[in-house]
């Protein structure tokens, strides 16, 4: 039953990364590559960069970026957060929308309804401040 639960988030996080991709700066997508990240579980899970192609193995312990992962800070995080999601359940935190990334109030809006019916997220709600 854990296999299955394990494999329902992730196939839910790879919905909701392939939004995030079509959405204004389209995070996830590599347009060199034409390819969108995603998650992916043999015996392990793992998370494939979508500009290296390179399947990266996440545990809770790495606080810095791995070779192979072609985003920034803020979005290894969001990678971290998911795959702890995937693994335990355990709710997440999709925020830095506006704030860093310069998502429009609508994307930053899908994507986070997405995360709420997933259950990535308890609430859609979002200080999203027009400055």
């Amino acid at each position: 039953m854990k296999t299955e639960q394990i494999l329902k988030r992730m196939n839910d996080v790879n919905e909701l990364i392939k939004l995030i991709s079509s959405l204004d700066r389209r995070f996830f997508y590599s347009q060199y590559t034409n390819q969108i990240a995603y998650f992916s579980f043999d015996t392990e899970l793992f998370y494939v960069d979508s500009y290296s192609g390179k399947k990266l193995y996440i545990t809770d312990e790495q606080n810095s970026r791995m070779e192979g992962f072609n985003g920034g800070g803020t979005l290894w995080d969001l990678v971290k957060s998911f795959r702890k999601f995937i693994v335990t359940g355990e709710k997440g935190f999709l925020g830095g929308f506006k704030e860093t990334w310069a998502y429009s109030y609508e994307s930053t809006m899908k994507a986070r309804q997405k995360a709420k019916e997933i259950g990535f997220i308890d609430k859609i709600d979002y200080p999203y401040a027009i400055f």
